[in-house]
């Protein structure tokens, strides 16, 4: 037999092997040959996508339209409509002047009472100044300088507690001053814009307010939808006070208020304030009539503001007690 020779195997010269580039496209068709069906991969990604601008839809919807702002966010809002941050530290001195009629559970006016308030914000603080007339028709100037409280009665010296409490604008706490009542006027008519000071605490539909007040929120007040409700309190070293705004959900303004002052006995007092008759004077849009009602439904007090300028110019000498007189008689 003839032997049969192997022949060796011939090597090949070694090629570089190179990757053919697969069309992206190929990847998204998945085929069922045992059922023909296509799945398409594009179609998970379209539902991804669509998924994403649903949410996305959704929660800009629910953000700008559904959701009822947070306690900060509404008082931002409501400070920009009445007027701006920028406009009320532009203001630095002015006056206006509060009218103060009481009635009897019947309806019949039981007194009125004329305030005109001066008022200046300073490095140190706020100075005011009360103008008013006593129950027998005389001047009263209440006011404080560096000596301390002061006060004049038909332009002569007089003691300045007493004349405040004469006209019933002195608390009962034994830590009362003479200006009580004017700061607390001051820091009410400065509302909102009190609402951004350190130490305040804003929560929207806080339904818990005490239950202290009988709160129908749509009771003597005008308005096309429900109310946004603004409760503040303050951090412990602020303060212990309680306050409750309604709030127009359409123009942001303040309807009514609440105030839960707690006395030196611990005991809360609430007020129950209307306001209205909104206006806007020297940048500043505010609300001009507040009012209180009695159990019946008649106006128990009603406070109106006019002669309002936010630009008089009060310079801090307008504070000083008068020259020539002996004050020492007068503390």
């Amino acid at each position: 037999m003839k032997s049969i020779k192997q022949k060796a195997p011939q090597t090949k010269p070694q090629q570089q092997e190179t990757k053919e580039k697969i069309p992206w496209s190929f990847g998204l068709e998945i085929k069922d040959l045992t059922n023909p069906i296509t799945l398409r991969r594009i179609r998970l990604v379209q539902f991804s996508v669509l998924f994403a601008a649903l949410s996305f839809a959704g929660y800009y919807v629910w953000e700008n339209y559904v959701r009822a702002p947070s306690g900060l966010e509404l008082v931002i809002e409501m400070v920009d409509a009445a007027g701006g941050t920028a406009a009320w530290n532009e203001i630095k001195s002015g006056q206006f002047t509060r009218t103060q009629k009481v009635f009897d559970q019947a309806g019949d006016k039981l007194s009125e009472q004329v305030e005109t308030f001066y008022f200046r914000k300073t490095d140190e603080g706020l100075k005011l100044m009360v103008k008013a007339l006593d129950k027998n028709g005389k001047e009263v100037i209440i006011s404080e300088d560096k000596e301390g409280f002061w006060a004049t009665k038909d332009a002569l010296p007089s003691d300045p507690k007493k004349e405040s409490g004469d006209l019933g604008m002195m608390c009962d706490s034994k830590f009362c001053q003479p200006s009580c009542a004017s700061k607390m006027a001051f820091f009410r008519f400065s509302m909102p814009f009190k609402l951004t000071d350190y130490g305040v605490k804003p929560d929207v539909n806080n339904v818990s307010a005490l239950g202290l007040l009988d709160w129908n929120p749509l009771e003597n007040i005008d308005l096309d939808s429900e109310p946004l409700v603004l409760d503040v309190s303050y951090i412990p070293t602020v303060g212990r006070d309680k306050w409750r705004f309604m709030v127009n959900p359409e123009t942001k303004l303040i309807h009514k208020v609440e105030y839960y002052n707690k006395s030196d006995f611990g005991t809360y007092r609430p007020e129950e304030i209307y306001w209205s008759d909104h206006k806007t004077v020297d940048g500043i849009t505010f609300s001009h009539k507040w009012t209180r009602f009695w159990g019946n439904g008649k106006i128990m007090d009603e406070y109106t503001y006019s002669d309002v300028s936010l630009k008089n110019h009060v310079t801090e000498e307008d504070f000083d007690r008068p020259e020539g007189f002996d004050w020492v008689v007068a503390k």
